[in-house]
């Protein structure tokens, strides 16, 4: 569809350069525009009642997850036009309306398309262009759809579209459509195959070649009478053991936890029983032979990771060796969560995040936390430069004490090396390794997270805002390789199309229960609040019969997972609920008839010396799976100042961009332990000044501003250097300009194929005439070297600037803030081609690896830090 849409730029009304918008950042995006929608109308009464009734914040969720379903069905908010009844909800669907207007905007002014524009798009452009829809008929002369149970409305239309008088090849099965959450419409496959039985020929594919025979027939049996009109498959395989079908149906009291804790050391008994007993074997698929079961033949399976934990313990205790197949987002890993909790501490210096800090990061007890509370009425005091730590408990202090050590040093740090900072300083990739090995994995990808932000040049504010939108789109850990001798853990979902020697469904005694809304939606019967009773138990059955069908298909993708053993563990909660197992009791008639079918109600007993040669894992760590890295691609990013700091030393370049050495290690701090470093003191400035522009501050006005960095840290020359700086940009052009004004307005580049540079502009000014880009410098004084490595900086940025943007550019400026000189830059197409030929050569010459030439001034090694240590 995306291409379609490049081949036809302008029948299609989009920007030939739109970029496709992240899927966390568009649910960000969306979020903001619900609660713009909302906040802007609360002058209307029903809006105010509703928001009133159910609360702010709940209503934007509602309104959030009635809008994400609308987008994954493929729909817009027209299909609610015709479904309302009461005011409420017409006005519920006009919010909805002014929503979706916000959010189109926003990605209008930023150049995006998210994945429901790309389809939506796509659909409008063959149905209101009959010669372009004639030319792709003719253009895909056959075509094949896989997985069409999958497909939403907006797929199925553009697909019927194209496809009709085509040779149209369809393959699904009704009975793998799990991914209702995502919009999928298995109605949408059974119209389609009754459409084609009558046009052309459907043809049922019956034969299983991946399971035992054994385990077919249970399936049939057991989905025979659970879903509407259900096909048997034909088994074409027999395993040699003709008990490979189990039930683990533990006894148990207790609370639910304990229960669960109980069917986890079950199973766990069970893998280490069938890992001893030689009968047991597995059909290797390679040499055609039974072999000895391994850990690698066991995958877990879980409709919900919910209680993943109960597992995990058990097979910790029984040093069972298990990986989990993508665990979630990145940032529910609890040692990464308690690193961004300190990154914001450092940051915004807020109660809460200081109080996670303390807590579960530093250890500090609660009864000490209190204490300090009641004696100073806010933690954050604890931070301030000269608060008096004289009757607190010295862990506290020395807690205090730390976290503002790492204050200092946050604007002269990068990313990555602040966050190791932490890391080490609290020992917590120790904390990691005791926990789990995840919990390592994860604490590295998250620093090397931080070390790729650091190339986009993200400050640390731009990055904790930056990973408040990431949700779940950042994951854990990667899985492991095939070959690597573990258990696994691994959803039903992630599971589909992929088969196992042995699964053990666990927790099949679950219930299936759907979240019940305050506001409900459904495409046929429209949307209700729960005070219409009526109508909101009506979509609310209908909602819950989808659900449930939606989850017997769910069973039947498990089930049919296993080659050899299939293994079910659970116990029925409540015989009125729905669940897995109540599904396939094997007390009913129907289960019953399958033959062997083994069910234990008592753990296995292990003998400890049969598990011994397993227990010599625990001594490994996990193989990493390896690629050929020359095969593959990679984009490469250099930031603005990466680029700078070649052109003044390539030495200087290479120990800290390349080595990852960082130049503060060697620094000789002589000066006053209460002065600012100079990059800190440029910080302040570039804020205040982003201030200043944004709140329209008055020239009188701006030492308020000062006032609360003063309050903290600021010693008399910091205050007056600052206070200079500031003072020359209020008597400079560049305040009094009437132009619009755009501040950290971030860039990625294009420079090249698979190259980019990023960087910030510190302003961009529109003005009638043109636009100008201007780059803010605080030091005392700019030398030839550094001057040469300034006009590059702005070069790159009008590059950037009027390629992305396409804005006109007039006049490119160094303003120079504390000598209070303003130098115009040459941006004309000659000059920028010329810096643009330039920075070419210098990535070139930093890709052939050549870091031999000298600094540009002998005086630049004065003031470096690797000068006499690494650098003779």
């Amino acid at each position: 569809c995306l291409r379609i849409l490049q081949e036809n730029p302008v029948e299609a009304n989009i920007d030939p350069n739109a970029k496709v918008l992240e899927e966390y950042r568009g649910k960000a995006w969306l979020k903001d525009c619900i609660q713009e929608a909302i906040i802007n109308n609360l002058n209307n009464d029903i809006v105010y009642q509703l928001t009133s009734e159910i609360g702010f914040s709940k209503l934007s969720k509602e309104l959030h997850s009635i809008m994400s379903k609308m987008m994954n069905l493929g729909l817009k908010p027209d299909v609610l036009s015709n479904k309302t009844e009461s005011e409420e909800e017409k006005t519920l669907v006009w919010l909805i309306h002014k929503a979706y207007e916000f959010y189109n905007m926003r990605k209008d002014e930023e150049m995006f398309l998210d994945y429901e524009d790309i389809l939506q798009k796509t659909l409008e452009l063959l149905r209101g262009n009959k010669d372009i829809l004639h030319k792709y008929k003719n253009k895909f002369k056959y075509i094949m759809i896989d997985e069409y149970q999958d497909l939403n409305y907006v797929q199925d239309a553009i697909l019927r579209l194209l496809g009709e008088g085509t040779n149209l090849f369809v393959v699904g099965d009704k009975k793998q459509s799990i991914y209702g959450f995502r919009g999928a419409r298995v109605e949408l496959f059974e119209k389609l195959k009754k459409d084609l039985e009558s046009y052309g020929q459907a043809i049922n594919l019956r034969d299983n070649f991946r399971s035992d025979q054994r385990i077919i027939s249970f399936v049939n049996d057991s989905f025979n009478g659970l879903i509407d009109k259900y096909e048997p498959i034909d088994a074409h395989r027999c395993h040699e053991d003709k008990n490979n079908l189990l039930i683990l149906m533990p006894e148990s009291e207790g609370l639910m936890s304990q229960r669960r804790q109980h069917e986890a050391e079950f199973i766990a008994r069970k893998i280490l029983e069938m890992m001893t007993d030689e009968t047991i074997k597995i059909f290797d698929k390679n040499t055609k032979e039974y072999r000895p079961v391994t850990f690698r033949d066991f995958s877990v399976l879980l409709r919900k990771k919910t209680h993943l934990q109960h597992y995990i313990n058990a097979f910790k205790t029984y040093n069972i060796p298990y990986h989990v197949a993508n665990p979630g987002s990145l940032l529910e890993s609890q040692c990464v969560k308690n690193l961004i909790c300190a990154l914001r501490t450092i940051e915004f210096k807020e109660n809460i995040s200081l109080y996670g800090t303390l807590s579960h990061l530093l250890k500090v007890s609660d009864e000490t936390l209190a204490q300090f509370i009641l004696d100073q009425q806010e933690l954050i005091k604890g931070l301030e430069e000269d608060v008096d730590y004289t009757g607190i408990s010295k862990n506290l202090a020395q807690a205090f004490k730390l976290i503002q050590s790492w204050c200092k040093i946050k604007d002269k740090s990068t990313l990555r090396e602040l966050a190791g900072i932490i890391v080490v300083d609290t020992q917590l990739l120790s904390h990691a390794a005791q926990k789990d090995i995840l919990e390592t994995e994860n604490l590295f990808k998250f620093l090397d997270l931080c070390r790729y932000y650091d190339g986009l040049g993200f400050s640390l504010k731009d990055f904790l805002k930056e990973l408040s939108e990431f949700g779940e789109d950042h994951h854990e850990a990667l899985d492991t390789a095939e070959e690597e001798d573990v258990v696994k853990f691994i959803t039903i979902h992630s599971s589909k199309g992929l088969e196992f020697p042995i699964v053990i469904l666990a927790d099949s005694g679950q219930e299936i229960s759907g979240r019940t809304s305050e506001i409900l939606f459904e495409p046929e019967l429209g949307i209700a609040l729960k005070k219409d009773k009526d109508k909101w138990e009506t979509l609310k059955n209908s909602l819950a019969r989808r659900e449930i069908e939606e989850a017997k298909r769910l069973l039947y993708v498990a089930l049919t997972r296993a080659r050899d053993y299939l293994l079910i563990s659970g116990e029925i909660k409540s015989e009125k609920k729905d669940s897995f197992l109540k599904w396939i009791n094997p007390e009913t008639a129907a289960i019953a008839n399958v033959s062997p079918m083994v069910i234990m109600r008592e753990p296995p007993q292990i003998v400890t010396k049969d598990i011994s040669r397993f227990l010599e894992y625990r001594k490994t760590q996990l193989k990493k799976s390896k690629f050929a890295q020359e095969n593959v691609k990679i984009p490469k990013y250099y930031s603005v100042t990466q680029l700078g700091d070649f052109i003044r030393c390539p030495k200087r370049y290479y120990l800290s961009h390349e080595m990852g050495i960082p130049e503060s290690t060697f620094y000789k701090d002589d000066r006053d332990c209460r002065m600012l470093w100079a990059r800190e003191r440029g910080t302040i400035v570039h804020e205040i000044i982003e201030i200043i522009q944004r709140d329209n501050i008055k020239a009188k006005d701006f030492t308020n501003i000062l006032d609360k960095y003063d309050k903290v840290f600021l010693a008399d020359e910091d205050k007056a250097f600052i206070n200079r700086c500031i003072n020359n940009y209020l008597e400079s052009d560049l305040y009094r300009t009437g132009g619009l004004i755009y501040s950290e307005l971030p860039f990625i580049y294009r420079l090249k194929e698979k190259c980019y540079i990023t960087g910030k502009v510190d302003n961009l000014i529109i003005e009638d005439d043109g636009a100008i880009v201007a780059d803010f410098k605080t030091n005392a004084s700019i030398r030839p070297a550094l001057m040469e490595s300034y006009c590059m900086q702005v070069a790159v940025y009008a590059l950037a600037i009027n390629e992305i943007y396409g804005v006109p550019l007039k006049k490119g400026i160094i303003a120079s803030l504390f000598e209070g000189r303003i130098i115009e830059i040459d941006i004309s197409k000659k000059s920028l081609d010329e810096h643009k030929k330039n920075i070419c050569e210098i990535i070139s010459t930093i890709e052939r690896n050549d870091f031999r030439q000298k600094p540009r001034e002998k005086s630049n090694c004065d003031i470096c830090g690797y000068n006499e240590i690494l650098c003779r």
